[in-house]
């Protein structure tokens, strides 16, 4: 099968796509459960396979989730029904499957950004900044300081005119910010995420949302029985241009900063504190599982990123965040100009799913150039 074939266009076709496996599967594994969850307070569902190739439940079991970001979520589906077609299926296959390794599947998580091209949910809350406990009581506990001091440019309080207006003002403005600040100190304030400005990019929400609530009890349940439990979170736009990064938001020298290195450490490819690209968020999903069972449990949480337009450069970060700020000030300021909200839009939706062949084939070789691998290192481990 021509592996652009994976690459859909629409929420409703990569859904479809993915639920069509369920007789096949049911057939290939002696353990197997389709659910659907339902998100309350306009939350869609979300569509996940529990899957066993013996009647008992395995030590371990991988965790595979797309679309958090909604919009990325288009490429995360791509790699999740690639792999159920050609590695769960195939029996053909030139990998062979571990027995001691289950496996848990899931579709969509942001349902609404998916299916409306957005990054974040239906009250503009980015998913992987609320990945908490009720009790942690984010919005009090993370105060991002830095973010407060430059919001003004982050959530710019009028319209949006003209794009290429709008482009020359913001290049000058962002300039002066980096040479105020400093470079990481922006990006930093940016996406560290903040919970302050609900009309504001990267806005972590007051409180868990529905989806979280809703996917704790659903892990408390599923992953009871296992030992080990590998995450692989499917992300797109950070990084270099058709790059891949895989990125941990433990801290360094932590169990689960020793376990990631057992499994991905030759890579090359792990960020860490001290790196200069490297970033830490709260309220991170890779965070969610060790806050769920404690200690009770060796985790290996890992964010898979696939880098689109570039925003590693100079032009790619001005770009990006300005695409970012622009997309945002349009939903809640409007636009007196529907051709340049429609382009940003248009570009917006190519910087976290890009239309380009090279970026598609480029990121379905980094995905399973590393995938199979990482399977077969974890049911080692």
């Amino acid at each position: 099968m021509d592996v652009l074939s994976y690459y859909l266009e629409t929420y409703e076709a990569c859904r479809k796509a993915f639920v069509t496996y369920k007789k096949q599967l049911k057939a290939r594994f002696r353990q197997f459960q389709f659910e659907t969850l339902e998100i309350p307070k306009d939350g869609g569902e979300v569509d996940t396979y529990f899957l066993g190739q013996k009647k008992e439940p395995a030590r371990r079991i991988v965790v595979m989730s797309s679309g958090i970001h909604g919009i990325e979520g288009f490429a995360g589906s791509a790699f999740q029904r690639r792999w159920i077609e050609e590695y769960l299926l195939d029996e053909k296959s030139h990998f062979k499957l571990p027995k001691n390794v289950d496996f848990l599947l899931i579709h969509g998580i942001n349902a609404h950004g998916f299916k409306n091209q957005l990054r974040v949910n239906e009250r503009n809350v980015d998913l992987n900044r609320n990945f908490a406990l009720k009790r942690e009581k984010l919005h009090k506990k993370f105060k991002n300081k830095n973010y407060r001091k430059i919001q003004t440019f982050l959530n710019p309080g009028t319209p949006f005119t003209n794009y290429l207006l709008e482009y020359s003002l913001f290049v000058i403005r962002f300039l002066g910010v980096v040479a105020r600040f400093g470079a990481k100190y922006v990006m930093d304030a940016a996406v560290n995420g903040q919970y302050e400005f609900p009309k504001g990019i990267y806005y972590g929400g007051r409180k868990p949302e529905p989806v979280v609530r809703r996917l704790r009890k659903f892990f408390k349940k599923v992953l009871k029985p296992y030992d080990q439990i590998l995450v692989l979170d499917f992300h797109t736009g950070y990084g270099e241009r058709n790059g891949l990064s895989l990125m941990q938001n433990a801290p360094a020298g932590s169990k689960e900063d020793k376990n990631l290195r057992k499994v991905f450490g030759d890579f090359g490819l792990l960020l860490n504190e001290g790196e200069e690209d490297f970033y830490r968020t709260s309220g991170d999903f890779t965070d969610f599982f060790g806050k769920i069972f404690n200690k009770e449990k060796d985790f290996f949480p890992i964010t898979v990123e696939l880098g689109t337009n570039g925003n590693m450069s100079l032009t790619g970060a001005l770009k990006g965040s300005f695409l970012m700020i622009s997309e945002n000030r349009i939903r809640f300021k409007g636009s007196k100009s529907e051709s340049s909200a429609n382009r940003i839009k248009e570009e917006f939706r190519e910087m976290f799913y890009p239309s380009r062949e090279d970026w598609r084939l480029a990121a379905m070789d980094h995905v399973f150039g590393i995938l199979p691998e990482t399977i077969t290192r974890f049911s080692k481990v």
